[in-house]
């Protein structure tokens, strides 16, 4: 399992992925709640949003905590 959080992997999971992810999830949310489907909008917002939020700071965290041991700090 190591293997595949390697520091690369965790870039792209906190930089990229999870920004990009969690941009669309609030524009689809928005969306949904200006077309009367509140209350899929408010989940999307609500649940959906955080989830990419914290996704990507646990992503920056391990990819943080992987730096600070492979440097000998």
């Amino acid at each position: 399992m190591n293997e595949l959080l390697n520091k690369t992997t965790l870039t792209f999971i906190a930089f990229v992925a999870c920004p990009i992810l969690g941009l669309v999830t609030a524009v689809m949310g928005l969306v949904m709640i200006f077309t009367d489907n509140v209350v899929m909008g408010v989940v999307f917002l609500v649940v959906l949003t955080q989830v990419f939020i914290f996704g990507g700071l646990w992503a920056t965290l391990k990819r943080k905590s992987l730096t600070e041991d492979s440097s000998g700090q």
